[in-house]
């Protein structure tokens, strides 16, 4: 009996107890106007968080339902795009599969004829007289 030991992968964690350092990837998105939880954690961030008036719950409201249909658009995007992958993954491994029948079938038709021309091979070859 085959026994196989996984091992199992333990993630890292930071060994500091402050924010989290910005990576290229927050800086990507802080250019878009983004944010993130590094962002957020930034002392410009914080800083300008304490000196913003309180805004009133109708815009509140009004930016939170517009920005959340805007990520389900790009949820529904990313679904497409990843359903077209998933297809062409699909097609690709059943294409892989029909290729490595296709070679299997011809070693083995190939190996049949490379008996006999091993075969012939080895008898004295005809010589033709001019």
């Amino acid at each position: 009996m085959n026994m196989l030991k996984h091992r199992r992968t333990h993630m890292k964690l930071p060994s500091h107890d402050g924010p989290p350092e910005l990576t290229p990837i927050d800086t990507e998105i802080a250019r878009h106007q983004g944010s993130s939880v590094a962002i957020e954690a930034t002392q410009e961030r914080l800083q300008a968080s304490k000196n913003l008036p309180t805004a009133d719950f109708p815009k509140i409201i009004e930016q939170r339902t517009r920005e959340n249909g805007r990520l389900r658009h790009e949820l529904a995007y990313q679904q497409r795009k990843n359903g077209a992958s998933m297809y062409l993954l699909e097609e690709v491994k059943n294409t892989i599969a029909y290729l490595q029948q296709a070679l299997v079938n011809f070693q083995k038709l190939n190996g049949d004829s490379g008996e006999h021309d091993r075969e012939s091979s080895t008898e004295t070859p005809m010589t033709y007289a001019s």
